[in-house]
């Protein structure tokens, strides 16, 4: 999977959401596929665990409820 812009990016899964996270000009992104084909969300952080856990954390309160 590519980024938008010139990186690559890694593809995960959190409680069968997929979500990607990926670094570009020293920042870390992070991208929720809503499963539903509905949109989905994005975030930055300041390095990749903060991005990893953003983008969980999201997961957890917009999928499941927690």
């Amino acid at each position: 999977m590519r980024t938008l812009a010139s990186g690559s990016c890694d593809r995960r899964r959190h409680l069968g959401v997929d979500f990607a996270v990926w670094e570009n000009q020293g920042a870390w992104f992070w991208l929720l596929i809503d499963p539903s084909g509905e949109g989905g969300m994005i975030g930055a952080s300041a390095n990749e665990a903060q991005a990893t856990r953003d983008a969980r954390l999201s997961i957890e309160e917009k999928f499941t409820g927690f």
